[in-house]
């Protein structure tokens, strides 16, 4: 049996083409299963509203949502790796939860207390001493403080109200002895419940209030607290204190206003261009043909108006230039025939062949092609 070399490559041949259709066919489904796969409606767990930093997530906090496979860029949190975990920050609403922003006991607000310099007297205040204390206060807040007592001891419910002090600066908080930044503070403590200990997270109040106060309203202080008046804080801003000098009054300086001319835009109406008269004069020599040596030379004057060609409607020109010139011939250096202005209608004739940047308009003359924009008929009776 002999060996048929053609019918050898034909199937060689035929086996590369089914491995090429049969690889084709194979990445072609692993494609599409990754398509499948990035398009995939995954279900994830966002915040239903913002949850502040500290807060406990329960149930109340989360909802369920579907997102494409393609967009989630991080492993997404199951429903019990979120419930009874603490926010570490600020989730806001709609957001996803993620595995950095969670934690499993709450984070401890430093209370480490600020330097802040006083510029008279550090002076510490028992919170007690105030009939309301206002632990919203923070370190360089203003206060006034006002000290209410009875009118007479006559009538009751019939007080009188006094300022003892203004423009008090707060510098800080005592809790325990400790200076504090803040009035009041959250803090996580163990309990004993049913024989279980338990962690519990309480708010934690300071007990003196840390002042910035000069002596003598430090006295005037301490003075009508014990006299038995009750003293009451007021947040307030800072008041600038009034002094007894009259600052002088400026001189009034009177400027005299200088008044500028103002000029109207120039006016340029649409002109129809008039020629002048041309008056040319013309030297004739008259032969005779039975006498060649007799000539005789004479001058002729010639006016032409040339009223019939600047009313050609065909051709028109219309100047955008504020003023310009229309020349003798088509150069700049050639003699200025007559001045014109703006929005002027020429009628011309022709582009000057010899240089053609220059019309010739109807009465011979010339203008630069810069100066002028070619317009209809039609456009002229508009503008009109």
């Amino acid at each position: 049996m002999k060996f048929n070399k053609q019918l050898a490559v034909i199937l060689v041949l035929l086996s590369l083409l089914l491995s090429a259709i049969a690889i084709s066919v194979y990445f072609y489904n692993q494609n599409q299963k990754v398509i499948k796969s990035t398009n995939q409606l995954v279900v994830i767990y966002v915040a239903k509203d913002i949850i502040k930093k500290n807060t406990k997530i329960t149930k109340n906090h989360i909802k369920k949502t579907t997102i494409a496979r393609q967009f989630i860029l991080t492993k997404p949190l199951m429903r019990k790796e979120i419930l009874g975990k603490f926010a570490k920050e600020t989730i806001y609403k709609n957001e996803a939860f993620l595995k950095e922003k969670l934690d499993i006991k709450i984070q401890e607000e430093s209370d480490e207390p600020k330097n802040v310099n006083y510029k008279y007297n550090s002076y510490n205040m028992s919170f007690n001493l105030f009939q309301n204390p206002n632990y919203s206060l923070k370190p360089n807040d203003i206060i006034k403080i006002i000290s209410v007592y009875p009118k007479s001891t006559e009538k009751e419910n019939d007080f009188k109200v006094q300022y003892v002090a203004k423009n008090i600066r707060v510098l800080g908080f005592h809790k325990d002895g400790k200076e504090t930044s803040k009035s009041i503070f959250k803090k996580k403590i163990k309990k004993l419940v049913k024989k279980k200990q338990i962690e519990e997270i309480v708010e934690l109040k300071a007990d003196e209030i840390v002042l910035d106060i000069d002596e003598k309203t430090l006295i005037k202080l301490i003075d009508n607290y014990n006299k038995g008046k009750q003293l009451w804080m007021v947040k307030s801003k800072f008041e600038a204190i009034e002094k007894k000098e009259k600052k002088k009054e400026p001189k009034k300086i009177v400027i005299k206003k200088k008044y500028k001319r103002v000029y109207k835009p120039k006016s340029y109406p649409i002109t129809w261009y008039k020629p002048n008269s041309s008056v040319t004069t013309k030297t004739a020599t008259i032969s005779y043909a039975d006498n060649t040596k007799i000539k005789q030379t004479k001058k002729a004057t010639i006016k032409k108006s040339f009223s019939k060609e600047c009313s050609n409607t065909n051709k028109l020109l219309r100047v955008v230039s504020k003023q310009t010139h229309v020349r003798t011939n088509a150069s700049n250096r050639a003699k200025k025939h007559k001045k014109i202005y703006k929005n002027y209608i020429l009628p011309y004739i022709n582009i000057s062949k010899i240089n053609t940047n220059w019309y010739m308009i109807c009465d011979g003359s010339y203008i630069n092609k810069n100066d002028v924009i070619e317009i209809s008929y039609d456009e002229y009776k508009k503008l009109r």
